[in-house]
């Protein structure tokens, strides 16, 4: 023992089942920094733990005592650990029913005790007098203890406050009210945890980010909740606080999601409801010509997403990362062509058979240029066919673009669908398709000659018939205009007939016209010059 005690040491003894601890058991242990006595059957209480067992470890910084004590109203007694003033980090037991927890001014003299755990936990409330001997708390956390209610100001005094962690809960409204109020006090406080925190649906308290603003708070967590709304005030914008980098939202019942985000730099809303939101709006507002935003990393997947507005991304300009998959986009129909910092677009998990939109192909052929830049296309349905090689031609030209190219899955001409050697099956369709087309080319050019020599022949031999039908068609439209529509003529009409003819026509016809009828008519025994 006294040659272990020239180092610093960390002692491990857990799962062992231990019930008892001899009261000189830790004598000698002066260099000991770390003590794990966590998942054994140490009660919490002085037969266990006698009074000044711990004085002899000066220099323990870290002690876990978790998963021991089952019984209620009760946590480590404070005038056993008072001893230890040197404790930084503290795991212990907390299983208080049927009154409010209260941690003991023993407590009070641990002055470097930075960090608490709670392990076992089962608490109905948490009030004012919780943590009132813990003033120098910087990390807390008191998660799964199925807390109901979060009286007002409850973590007031825990100026220090850095991480808070307050997730697994049954907090309701007021109570999170309560919270949101005393965070306006922990000007330090940089991480806050409330991962399925609520036990009902609600919206954010209408002066969050207010008060958070006051924080120094960099990562905030309210994934695996109910909330529907996510901004307190439909036409209000909110902002959120400029030290804030990294926003999850995952995991909730969103319908609609937007927020002025000046400095986060990384935003997780996957497995909501936004598709129909996203149609048409966009998670950060567009203010004119403002590209400042710093968002590097947004998970939108699982959303219900069919579509996104177009210019969703526009003014993101520093996106390196982009989750869309597990949606039923059926297209690259948003922007991405101002995006020249993205490196990972994952489209995977979708609908997608072919990328139609021009300018977002002509973006990632741009990209492509970049080492970095990667789509992910796997897991969608592509239609390895002939009337899609041209985009298929495309995609093994960029073939280095799209990651894991391999094993993406296509459907061929048969309905057969092949989900590996992609590249392979993709320039097989290619040259099949390239000898199908000159079969076509030959048969359509065989054809049209054909058709235009049986045209010409019919016309050909119908020709006569056909400029007889050609003139009748042109007397019909032409034969006759109503009087004054053209010039003067010398001669009303022109009588043609045979020699057989000559006696009723000069006898009877002419003269009946010429007299009778008052008309002048051109003969051509009578008025032609001979030889004309």
């Amino acid at each position: 023992m006294c040659t272990l005690s020239m180092y610093p040491i960390t002692i491990i003894d857990n799962d062992n089942r231990l019930k008892t601890i001899e009261p000189d058991a830790f004598i000698g242990l002066h260099s000991l920094k770390q003590f794990i006595l966590q998942n054994n059957k140490l009660r919490y209480h002085h037969a266990v733990f006698p009074t000044n067992i711990f004085r002899p470890v000066v220099s323990l910084q870290s002690l876990n005592v978790q998963n021991n004590s089952l019984k209620y109203d009760h946590t480590f007694p404070d005038d056993i650990i008072s001893d230890i003033v040197t404790l930084e980090s503290l795991y212990v037991d907390a299983i208080f029913v049927t009154r409010v927890l209260s941690f003991g001014k023993g407590y009070s003299l641990l002055k470097k005790l930075t960090k608490l755990f709670l392990g076992n936990c089962l608490l109905n409330e948490i009030n004012r007098n919780t943590f009132v001997n813990l003033p120098y708390l910087e990390h807390l956390q008191i998660s799964r203890c199925s807390i109901r209610v979060y009286n007002p100001s409850a973590l007031q005094n825990l100026f220090r406050m850095k991480i808070l962690n307050l997730s697994y809960n049954k907090l309701d409204f007021n109570g999170f009210s309560n919270l949101v109020e005393d965070t306006e006090n922990m000007k330090f406080l940089e991480t806050l945890i409330l991962t399925n925190t609520f036990s009902t649906q609600m919206n954010l308290p209408k002066l969050l980010f207010y008060y958070l603003d006051a924080t120094n708070i960099r990562e905030l967590y309210f994934n695996e909740n109910f909330f529907v709304n996510a901004t307190p005030e439909v036409e209000h914008i909110e902002r959120l606080p400029d030290t804030l980098q990294y926003l999850d939202f995952s995991n909730n019942k969103l319908i609609d999601c937007r927020f002025d985000m000046p400095t986060l730099k990384k935003i997780n809303m996957q497995y909501n409801l936004l598709g129909n939101f996203l149609a048409s709006e966009s998670y950060a507002p567009m203010f004119e010509n403002d590209t400042s935003y710093l968002l590097e990393t947004v998970d939108l997947s699982f959303n219900q997403m069919h579509t996104l507005k177009w210019s969703v991304f526009n003014n993101q300009l520093k996106l390196r990362i982009i989750n869309l998959s597990n949606n039923f986009l059926s297209d690259i129909a948003f922007d991405i062509s101002q995006l020249t910092k993205l490196e990972m677009l994952d489209l995977s998990n979708n609908n997608i058979t072919s990328i139609s939109n021009m300018q977002a192909k002509e973006a990632i052929s741009n990209f492509s240029m970049k080492s970095a830049f990667k789509v992910d296309l796997s897991n969608n349905l592509f239609e390895c066919v002939c009337k899609e090689t041209v985009y298929l031609r495309w995609m093994l030209n960029h073939v280095t673009v799209f990651h894991n190219i391999h094993s993406y899955t296509c459907k061929l001409d048969s309905g057969k669908v092949v989900n590996r050697n992609f590249v392979q099956n993709v320039e097989q369709v290619i040259e099949g398709c390239r000898d199908y087309t000159i079969l076509v080319i030959c048969i359509s050019l065989f054809l049209c000659l054909a058709i235009v020599t049986v045209v010409a022949g019919l016309i050909y031999r119908y020709r006569w018939k056909l400029r007889y039908m050609y003139y009748m068609t042109k007397t019909k439209w032409y034969r006759h205009k109503p009087p004054g529509t053209e010039g003067q003529y010398r001669y009303d009409a022109f009588i043609s007939y045979s020699d057989n003819e000559q006696n009723f026509i000069v006898k009877e016809c002419i003269p009946k016209l010429e007299r009778e009828r008052n008309l002048k008519l051109c003969i051509h025994q009578r008025d032609f010059i001979p030889g004309e």
